[in-house]
């Protein structure tokens, strides 16, 4: 038993240094109310099945700015429109990036996407692009005609259920209808879920979804990320090897692709940036494959 002392030896540590460090750089900050927490754990136990019943009652008490510590992580906590306006608008430039998160990592490649990638250059240079070669009204317009072939191909199927009586579900259809329209004005072509994997693309997306949402102790505390004590990473790891894999195959196909009439969707314009200095920054493979995930 002497590898747990010596784990406990080593955790009372870092808590000091960090005790330490924290209290050095909140002497010369003005930190906002907030309830007093635990060693390590900071007020994570105050969060429970509803951590924004819990978040309302804490604001109730402590004011509509408040200061709170997740594990090792500083949070401060709007609870009002006011103060939501500041953090969202007045100071929005300060509060713009994301933090480090075990999901954004392992499954957004190295947090290079918009959902996750930390506000800088780099990110308004791939907001850029998706909008202009992805989000515009020139690009939206120029994929009219399928999307009203795709939606024909659904009114036919939804007559045809009807006229032979046959239950149908149309949630499952409309978000089949928006999956293929996005598939065929990014990747060019509509893809079969057997083509990503024997789960299906809802499966696995969900599931990612799901991971990313779900509070991971390796984000509060980073030194015992590697531990992946919740098991979470080894699905991140797991969920990220299906969409790369896909990914890897869409790209070949297009750059193995001899069609030079067809017309050029979103892949292939990121395809023409990469590895070229038409950008600030030098796109590569994962670059790509990050703005595909979004």
């Amino acid at each position: 038993m002497d590898w747990v002392g010596a784990i406990l030896g080593l955790l009372a540590l870092v808590y000091v240094l960090q005790a330490w460090l924290s209290k050095s750089k909140n002497e010369k900050k003005r930190l906002p109310p907030g309830p007093r927490g635990f060693p390590l754990f900071g007020n994570l136990h105050m969060l429970g099945e509803f951590p924004h019943r819990d978040l309302h009652r804490l604001a109730q008490k402590h004011g509509d700015i408040m200061y709170l510590r997740l594990g090792l992580a500083p949070v401060v906590v709007a609870s009002s429109p006011q103060a939501a306006e500041l953090f969202l608008k007045t100071h929005d430039l300060v509060f713009a990036s994301r933090p480090p998160l075990q999901a954004a990592e392992h499954i957004s490649y190295g947090q290079r996407n918009l959902s996750f990638g930390a506000y800088g250059s780099y990110w308004r240079t791939m907001r850029k692009m998706c909008t202009l070669e992805l989000l515009s009204s020139h690009k939206i317009n120029s994929f009219k005609p399928m999307r009203k072939e795709e939606l024909s191909i659904l009114t036919k199927f939804i007559q045809e259920a009807a006229c032979d009586r046959v239950t149908v579900d149309l949630s499952g259809k409309v978000a089949s209808l928006t999956a293929d329209m996005s598939c065929l004005m990014v990747f060019g072509k509509k893809y079969m879920d057997k083509e990503f994997d024997e789960r299906g693309f809802k499966a696995v997306i969900q599931e990612g979804m799901h991971l990313a949402a779900t509070p991971n102790f390796g984000d509060f505390i980073p030194f015992i990320a590697p531990l992946d004590l919740q098991g979470l990473t080894k699905r991140m790891k797991g969920v990220s090897k299906v969409f790369d894999a896909f990914f890897e195959k869409i790209i070949d196909e297009h750059i193995q692709s001899k069609d030079q009439e067809r017309t050029k969707d979103f892949v292939d314009v990121m395809l023409g940036f990469m590895g070229s200095e038409e950008s600030e920054y030098r796109i590569e493979r994962s670059n790509i494959k990050a703005i595909i995930l979004v």
